[in-house]
């Protein structure tokens, strides 16, 4: 939810709930002050609460929102892993719950509870991978982590007894376990995002857009009773777009 609409919501509900109950208050028999007063706040009082409501949805909101693009990261930093740094996060993953994971082979994991195949790539899992996962000979649970499963081969791992966990569920386990890489793989890096946006922002394609900036500015000085804000910032935004001009990013 944007900041304008929840303010306004929060204006609606006000005047909305004053007028209901100031019509009610004058209904009622009460005199127009009192009841302009009881009404403003019962207007309060509703505004504060709506308010409330809709603070925790947007906050329930953006950390969905935030979820969903951790998760995202997460796999495509485990998909850019190479098989034995795969085979080595899920190992501390699982071994930081009740179990205790021991490497079988690269993208193989046991515990006393299961055994693990670990499928992290750009593509899902087929069929023909799951086929191969089934034969492997062992009593223990066998679970695929992937991102995605093709839908054919969801259907033959329910046939052939082969549990699966996508993306979902990984970030979860994951998450749950406090494994969460604190700077994932094919990501910006935070020097080179400040590059980018500087280079954004003083390019000298941006030099024209100081310069109708500041002149605007310096008109506007002449409108104004206090004109040196005016002037002070306006022929600073001039000077800003002769820099930009001449030593911007191209």
């Amino acid at each position: 939810m944007k900041k304008s609409a929840f303010i306004s919501d929060i204006i609606f509900t006000f005047f909305l709930a004053s007028l209901f109950t100031l019509c009610l208050f004058r209904y009622l028999g009460l005199k127009l002050p009192f009841a302009a007063l009881l009404s403003v706040l019962c207007g309060v009082l509703a505004a504060c609460g709506i308010g409330a409501y809709l603070q925790s949805k947007r906050k329930s909101f953006f950390l969905k929102r935030s979820d969903e693009s951790k998760k995202q990261r997460l796999l495509t930093h485990l998909a850019l892993l190479t098989d034995a740094q795969k085979t080595a996060f899920f190992q501390e993953v699982l071994s930081n719950g009740e179990e205790n994971a021991k490497r079988f082979s690269p993208l193989k994991l046991y515990t006393e509870n299961a055994f693990y195949f670990l499928r992290f790539r750009f593509s899902p899992v087929e069929a023909d991978e799951v086929a191969s996962i089934s034969r492997l000979k062992t009593a223990k649970p066998k679970i695929i982590l992937c991102d995605r499963i093709e839908e054919s081969a969801a259907k033959l791992a329910g046939a052939l007894g082969v549990e699966y966990k996508t993306a979902e569920a990984v970030y979860t386990l994951v998450k749950d376990r406090g494994a969460l890489p604190e700077n994932f793989l094919g990501e910006e890096q935070p020097q080179d995002k400040k590059k980018r946006r500087l280079s954004l922002c003083f390019a000298k394609t941006n030099a024209r857009r100081f310069f109708v900036a500041g002149a605007l500015v310096l008109l506007t000085s002449l409108l104004t009773p206090f004109p040196y804000y005016y002037l002070i910032f306006g022929s600073l935004l001039l000077v800003v777009a002769v820099l930009v001009r001449i030593f911007g990013y191209r």
